[in-house]
């Protein structure tokens, strides 16, 4: 599988307030090799979308973003489709575009091809991810930071502040 047939998986989904559902239909439709490689994809995104500027977006979205919800968030982010996703790794603050009422976390979604994979095989997914991610999340700065905030992400600022 490449990245354009796992943003087709994706797409189906991405408005619907139930993307897991969906998700579920399509990788039921494919081949637990195919599950495998979508499951390798999914991790790569998600974890290339672990920055600091993305939890600040997430902070300011969801009046304030722990570890655990910061990996809900980065879930959701990928089940909005290619489109969100890249957009916003780009540039956090046009998550704003989709307005006020933005609920981005599911942590459900997470989790979905590796259920798809154990009902179809009776096994575990294999994973050879590190669960480590050894590259640089950005700067960090304080979320609670009003003025700080209104520089790096001033639309979402505006929306939730």
């Amino acid at each position: 599988m490449n990245i354009d047939q796992f943003w087709e998986i994706i797409e189906p989904g991405k408005h619907s307030d139930k993307p897991e559902a969906i998700l579920k239909i399509e990788l039921e439709k494919l081949t637990p090799e195919e599950i495998e490689s979508f499951q390798q994809h999914f991790d790569a995104f998600f974890d290339k979308a672990y920055q600091w500027d993305l939890w600040g977006a997430a902070y300011m979205i969801g009046g304030g973003c722990s570890d655990d919800g910061f990996i809900d968030f980065r879930y959701a982010l990928i089940s909005k489709g290619r489109h969100i996703f890249e957009s916003a790794l780009n540039n956090p603050d046009s998550l704003a575009e989709l307005g006020k009422d933005l609920d981005i976390d599911n942590e459900l979604f997470g989790y979905v091809a590796q259920e798809a994979y154990k009902n179809m095989t009776n096994n575990e997914i294999p994973r050879s991810r590190d669960t480590k991610i050894a590259r640089e999340m950005g700067e960090h700065w304080d979320f609670e930071d009003e003025e700080e905030n209104r520089k790096r992400i001033p639309h979402l600022t505006q929306l939730y502040w």
